[in-house]
């Protein structure tokens, strides 16, 4: 069971997965309330609160929704400190390093009930009969991540691949070759009949990209990806 919320000012796609009465949620847009009450429409027990990446548009709901829950936090170490630090700055950066007309309010940071935990390339993710893997793929921040189920060949690509297009590389963290060679070496190997499941628009299929997608060229770097 896949129910899909846009939430937040960026309208990012937030995630409710669920098998055998256990449930994820992959990024926490927004809320808490219509995921809480996605997850009780759907009969689940929330295990895992996954982040895809820690930008803020996709984790404006995660320290309710974590205050709500026992489910446990997840992001890739590499991206830790950007979810800590509020979703646009790392934990710590001192405020007079920004820009004179940064908005302080989004370099707040984040108040989580628990410490979160990190997840990294290769872990598994078993959420009741359904097994994802976590496929790290760096480029639109250090610590993107994938989360992968084979046996349904379903991808949720947080910012990392959209349809007919990928995430920006130009925020700070980020980087455009290092984001196409993600896609090429770890999201193009899958089949092509994989389901993808992004952090904003509509969704997409492995084998359309790679045939379509005007960023992702054989040749490497797209001139203008941002």
């Amino acid at each position: 069971m896949i129910e899909t919320l846009s939430l937040g000012p960026l309208e990012t796609n937030c995630y409710v997965y669920g098998s055998e009465g256990e449930g994820m949620v992959v990024d926490a847009a927004g809320g808490p309330e219509p995921i809480l009450e996605a997850a009780q429409r759907l009969h689940l027990r929330l295990l895992y609160l996954v982040n895809t990446h820690g930008h803020f548009d996709h984790i404006g709901g995660l320290a309710s929704l974590a205050t709500a829950t026992d489910a446990t936090v997840l992001i890739h170490p590499d991206d830790l400190t950007l979810l800590l630090g509020g979703g646009l700055v790392p934990e710590g950066t001192p405020t007079d390093e920004l820009p004179p007309d940064f908005p302080i309010w989004m370099a707040e940071p984040i108040q989580l009930p628990r410490p979160p935990k990190t997840i990294v390339h290769g872990d598994r993710l078993r959420v009741g009969r359904t097994t994802f893997r976590v496929i790290h793929t760096p480029g639109h921040t250090p610590g993107s991540i994938c989360l992968y189920d084979p046996e349904e060949e379903i991808l949720f690509s947080g910012d990392t691949l959209f349809r007919l297009g990928v995430g920006r590389a130009d925020l700070p963290g980020g980087d455009g070759r290092t984001l196409l060679r993600s896609i090429k070496e770890r999201l193009f190997v899958l089949p092509d009949t994989t389901r993808v499941y992004p952090g904003h628009g509509p969704g997409t299929l492995i084998g359309l990209e790679k045939a379509r997608n005007p960023f992702v060229r054989p040749e490497g770097w797209a001139p203008g990806l941002a």
